[in-house]
């Protein structure tokens, strides 16, 4: 009988964690604001000469590979970039539209910000800024593309937690039901396709 038990505890202790699962862990981070001016114009997320030509950014990894970052085998939900050419050693991040910051979470090597935007034809979508070293926002505050959000590790300091987080991990998401977890949840094409854009081409459709 004591086998049994340390059995069914130890599987479900090796319960593969999902995102309806985790959600409402996330969700207190999260403020239901709606932005007072609509995303008409998008701007690329850095201080760059001209923050409408996306030949100002660098491409680090693409979106949708699988990934063993987080939970092995996860989808990568992100275009991760950096500045082609920044123009100092901290690099700071910027709102890419008209919007309102939702959420703010994650830990001091993982800081996330997340912005919800209302569109033209009136349709709600977000965009994640993830990898941010400090945060300059708090929730319900309202944000246009000069708003400075945060700024990314430097490369020592990304070396000094183990990672390589000095590059903008840039999410462009269909909806924030998950609060965040989906990051680093989404395990399948279904759950991908249900809850992002692919950032590459949302950026070559939006910033010209």
């Amino acid at each position: 009988m004591k086998f049994v038990l340390f059995l069914l505890c130890s599987l479900s202790v090796l319960e593969a964690p999902s995102i309806e699962k985790d959600r409402d862990r996330w969700k207190p981070y999260y403020s239901d604001v709606a932005p007072q001016k609509t995303a008409d114009k998008w701007f690329l997320p850095f201080d760059v000469a001209d923050r409408s030509d996306t030949r100002n950014i660098s491409i680090i990894s693409i979106f949708g590979d699988h990934r063993d970052s987080y939970y092995k085998g996860h989808i990568h939900t992100a275009m991760d970039i950096n500045p082609l050419k920044p123009k100092a050693k901290l690099i700071p991040v910027y709102a890419m539209a008209n919007g309102v910051v939702c959420s703010v979470h994650l830990g001091e090597n993982q800081k996330t910000v997340v912005v919800r935007h209302t569109m033209k034809d009136g349709k709600t979508m977000f965009t994640s800024y993830k990898h941010l070293k400090e945060v300059y926002v708090s929730n319900g505050k309202q944000v246009d593309q000069n708003t400075k959000l945060a700024r990314l590790f430097t490369k020592e300091e990304s070396k000094k937690y183990g990672g390589d987080y000095h590059h903008l991990h840039l999410e462009i998401r269909k909806k924030f039901d998950d609060y965040g977890c989906a990051s680093w949840l989404t395990f399948n094409n279904a759950q991908l396709n249900e809850r992002f854009y692919n950032p590459q081409d949302f950026i070559k459709q939006n910033i010209k």
